[in-house]
């Protein structure tokens, strides 16, 4: 029988890619691949940007479609994990935090998990793809003057260090995962495996590009919590 499963996450669950410089929908991203290949009935509520707050908010307003699904999708994470960078650029010498402090991230997402499983529908979690810090920083401070750019970098140190606060945010999610006995989707180990995970990114060094979205599926879909013994089918 056909399973219900409904998605509540971000741009990498809407399918959002950059292409030249501007962000577009996927017609097929991972979301849809995954449903036609495991033949879900998926409802979508994804949206650009958003946090687990946000998250939340949409939680509460997409509770009947909640009750009704069987499983109850989580993608949530990189936009946590993020800062204010024009803040940053601006005032270098001022403590920053991720737009999520993470204990507040785990707070909110482990109340989300609650909720769904309070709606009658099973929580399923998805953890985060690769980043490449470089390209990121760079696609983020385009925009800025020199010295706003050098603030930037002098208050990182190194730019690889944006990755650590993004790998930081995906190892709570299997923390929680596993503290709360939810089904975790892996989706960073097909990045580490691949030979040129950067290939798989779009220019701004966190989106997926389609090959990234196909790869995702075709992982996602051998994913053993999504085979025939799993809970999908």
């Amino acid at each position: 029988m056909e399973k219900n499963v409904v998605l509540l996450g971000d741009s990498i669950g809407r399918g959002v890619v950059l292409v030249n410089e501007r962000y577009t929908l996927l017609k097929e991203g991972v979301a849809e691949l995954c449903a036609e290949r495991l033949g879900l009935n998926l409802q979508n509520f994804s949206k650009m940007g958003s946090t687990v707050e946000r998250g939340q908010q949409v939680l509460a307003q997409r509770e009947a479609a909640i009750a009704a699904a069987d499983i109850t999708v989580l993608e949530f994470g990189g936009n946590d994990s993020d800062f204010c960078w024009q803040e940053i650029a601006e005032r270098p010498m001022d403590s920053h935090e991720p737009r999520t402090p993470i204990a507040r991230f785990v707070e909110v997402y482990r109340s989300m998990i609650q909720r769904v499983r309070a709606l009658g529908s099973r929580p399923m979690m998805i953890s985060l793809p690769l980043m490449d810090g470089e390209r990121f920083i760079d696609f983020q401070t385009r925009g800025m003057t020199a010295p706003e750019r050098q603030n930037v970098y002098d208050w990182l140190g190194h730019v690889e260090r944006v990755r650590n606060y993004h790998d930081m945010y995906n190892l709570e999610l299997f923390r929680l995962a596993a503290a709360e006995r939810v089904p975790l989707v892996d989706i960073t180990t097909p990045f580490l495996l691949s030979h040129d995970y950067q290939s798989n990114l779009c220019a701004d060094g966190i989106h997926p590009n389609a090959a990234g979205h196909r790869m995702m599926a075709e992982w996602i879909a051998g994913e053993t919590a999504l085979r025939a013994e799993g809970p999908l089918r």
